[in-house]
């Protein structure tokens, strides 16, 4: 049983999904991979989107990172930490959510015009 109550599920290029919370669905969103039907019965548990950070690109290897957190009664605690992404993904977060992308090598940000 849910602790949780969601607006309805988005899904993502990259295999994962976007949990709104109902009521708040800009603030406090949940991702999740399929290990479960809801964030709450996945492997990781429930995972924040961290909207304090950009969104990451590791330069040079290229990786993409979606910044996330565990509790949203500790938003600064220890439990920050990100998950590989794709661009497509990456590119449609910038646009929802007006969320930066930063290219921690070269020291750029971008952001992405819906």
């Amino acid at each position: 049983m849910s602790n949780y109550d969601w607006e309805p599920v988005i899904q993502l290029p990259d295999e994962h999904r976007l949990f709104p919370l109902r009521g708040n669905p800009f603030k406090w969103v949940a991702i999740a991979d399929n290990s479960g039907r809801t964030p709450e019965d996945t492997d990781d548990g429930v995972l924040w989107l961290d909207f304090d950070w950009n969104l990451i690109i590791t330069s040079p290897d290229g990786v993409l990172s979606i910044p996330v957190k565990r509790a949203m009664e500790n938003p600064h605690g220890r439990d920050r930490f990100s998950t590989v992404t794709n661009m497509s993904t990456m590119l449609y977060l910038s646009a929802t959510f007006n969320w930066p992308i930063e290219d921690q090598l070269g020291d750029v940000k971008y952001r992405v015009n819906s």
